[in-house]
């Protein structure tokens, strides 16, 4: 049985979650150099050293504000369903879901952090690692609809995962929301598209690869 959360253990965790909101907020509005910690202190009501404290310098502000992305568009649970899903069409959804979750959740965060990669190499890193992280699971999502026999054969597997990849890459969301389209429409869309161009036909669907040889 887990042991209740002390009120003090709460009250921390909220502070930094103010902590981090005011960091979002003034990093996408003024920009990441042009924040200092003392902005964000007062933007969230504590003092200086709270922030340090709490959370950490800028890069670890930012880095603590990636890591809430994933929690919070329940990424892991996607991911675990999509893995374990046999419907080649349900693995589609799966990973448009998850990239569509990550944008809709975490493109202010994404972006700042595209906007700080030039001026501080670790956030240079950090970005990298995050176009890293969804070309691997790119490859995850077309790799599992191959292994069910479902992969159009127009369509060599690294150039699905390309497609795949540059399709529901946040500048995309950012393209069709700005132009009003909401999630829901941008997801509807990229199913539809992904699933034309990368799906075998439901006739020829069944045989894995090992099967077809």
């Amino acid at each position: 049985m887990s042991r209740p959360i002390s009120r003090r253990a709460r009250q921390a965790a909220e502070t930094r979650r103010d902590i981090l909101d005011a960091a979002l907020r003034l990093f996408a509005g003024r920009g990441y150099a042009a924040t200092a910690i003392a902005d964000i202190a007062a933007e969230a009501g504590v003092a200086v050293p709270t922030v340090y404290a709490s959370v950490g310098a800028k890069p670890l502000l930012l880095k603590g504000l990636l890591k809430t992305v994933d929690i919070e568009a329940g990424v892991p649970e996607l991911a675990q369903a999509l893995g374990a899903a046999t419907d080649p069409r349900e693995v589609l959804r799966l990973g448009v879901r998850i990239t569509r979750q990550v944008a809709e959740r975490g493109s202010a965060i994404i972006k700042v952090l595209a906007s700080a990669a030039g001026s501080e190499p670790e956030m240079g890193q950090a970005y990298a690692e995050g176009l890293a992280k969804h070309g691997a699971g790119a490859a995850a999502t077309v790799g599992r609809i191959a292994a069910l026999g479902a992969l159009s054969a127009d369509v060599s597997e690294p150039d699905a995962v390309a497609i795949f990849a540059t399709l529901t890459g946040t500048p995309v969301y950012d393209g069709l929301t700005g132009h009003g389209w909401s999630y829901d429409k941008c997801e509807t869309w990229l199913l539809d598209t992904l699933a034309a161009q990368l799906l075998r036909s439901p006739g020829k669907v069944g045989r894995t690869a090992h099967q077809r040889g």
